[in-house]
């Protein structure tokens, strides 16, 4: 019992799971990041806590002085129906095995569909400090870019041309198309315009999968990471942008995708046109939700649930144009895009400052001390460097 009293005593810890926000939900997962053997006691006292939540005992705020009591009683209940639920387990179990295999056969069908070659690439994994960016062809060559700022070009006649200046030669066969990469690590960033004339800005910490040629019928890429796309419209050929755990599909227009593996949120914001998002790949009762200019998908990996709002854009594409635009958002939110954006590591000496919210604008091409001085002379907390790839705010 005395392991789950300490959340139990945090006004922090019990508003999370009975009154959630998205800054009490970040502050949360970088505390189990950062502690990871505590995970299983929060999510322990999360079910108990929300267990009781029916009896109404928080409505003033405060934690009532029987709680212990209360929690005691609560898991002896759970113990003593622990039984039952194992033999309707039982039941069911041989009901939920026909459904199994009913849509494994569904499931089974759509993969064999033509059109899934991507996925072969995916991977859930973050890139993280790797030099240079890098663009992998085909055939395998494996050209490096040791610019912190690198621009593609993919021309008709089958050249790539990098930053104006070096050319990459390659064969044009819209039968059997090439699988490209392009990986940008911490501290780089780049951008692609791909085969349909069509732009993608990758921030740093991420990586584009496309092929030399898109389909007749679709133009589909992956992206691992975060990227700002300008579509080339073409009502014909939907251009699909697919990530682990969702797709945006969208005919003509400027939009953002942000799917790291290591974020708990994956976001679509839309600038203006339309698009299409939805869960990737094959889901029983499936939504797909339609957003319209300066609104906002959050897809939650956790809970699989999407929530749409209106926003300012500014706020979440302005990286692509060289600055961070920030409107009362946490100071955990933009330190993690600054470690990403720098490849720096930032250490917070309270996290409690994780939450403070701040406003205001930081100019990316300025060296990132001069941007951590904003930051920190913006959030009112005093910056010290460790070493180069250090610092710490407290």
């Amino acid at each position: 019992m005395n392991e789950f009293l300490s959340y139990f005593e945090n006004q922090k810890f019990v508003k999370w799971v009975l009154n959630p926000s998205e800054d009490l939900n970040y502050y949360w997962e970088e505390f189990i990041k950062k502690n990871p053997e505590e995970k299983k006691r929060i999510q322990q006292a999360r079910v108990i806590l929300l267990s009781l939540k029916s009896k109404k005992i928080y409505d003033s705020g405060n934690i009532p002085d029987d709680l212990s009591f209360e929690i005691s009683q609560k898991i002896h209940q759970k113990k003593k129906q622990s039984a039952a639920v194992r033999l309707s387990f039982t039941i069911i179990r041989y009901a939920a095995v026909a459904i199994l295999f009913f849509t494994l056969g569904i499931v089974f069908y759509i993969s064999q569909k033509p059109g899934n070659y991507l996925e072969s690439y995916q991977q859930n994994t973050e890139l993280q400090s790797a030099g240079n960016s890098q663009l992998i062809l085909g055939n395998g060559e494996n050209v490096q870019i040791r610019e912190k700022e690198s621009e593609i070009v993919y021309q008709t006649n089958g050249k790539i041309v990098i930053n104006n200046k070096d050319t990459v030669q390659t064969q044009v066969d819209s039968s059997k198309p090439d699988i490209n990469q392009l990986i940008v690590p911490y501290g780089k960033n780049a951008s692609v315009k791909l085969p349909d004339g069509s732009i993608a800005f990758l921030n740093a910490g991420s990586r584009l999968i496309y092929p030399s040629v898109f389909e007749k019928k679709k133009r589909e890429v992956l992206l691992i990471g975060e990227g700002f796309f300008k579509v080339t419209h073409n009502k014909e050929v939907p251009f699909i942008v697919k990530t682990n755990e969702v797709e945006v599909e969208v005919l003509g227009t400027e939009f953002n995708v942000t799917a790291y593996p290591s974020d708990n949120i994956i976001e679509t914001v839309l600038v203006n046109g339309k698009v299409k998002v939805r869960r990737n790949g094959f889901h029983l009762l499936n939504s797909e939700y339609i957003l319209e200019p300066n609104q906002r998908a959050a897809f939650n990996k956790q809970n699989s649930e999407t929530k749409i709002t209106s926003v300012d854009v500014m706020n979440y594409v302005s990286w692509h144009e060289g600055y961070l635009n920030f409107e009362t958002s946490d100071l955990n939110r933009i330190i993690k895009k600054l470690e990403r954006y720098y490849d720096v590591r930032i250490i917070l000496a309270d996290p409690v400052l994780g939450i403070r919210t701040i406003s205001g604008k930081l100019k990316l091409e300025e060296d990132k001390e001069s941007v951590l001085k904003v930051l920190a002379k913006t959030a009112s907390v005093q910056l010290e460097k460790i070493n180069e790839t250090t610092y710490e705010m407290k």
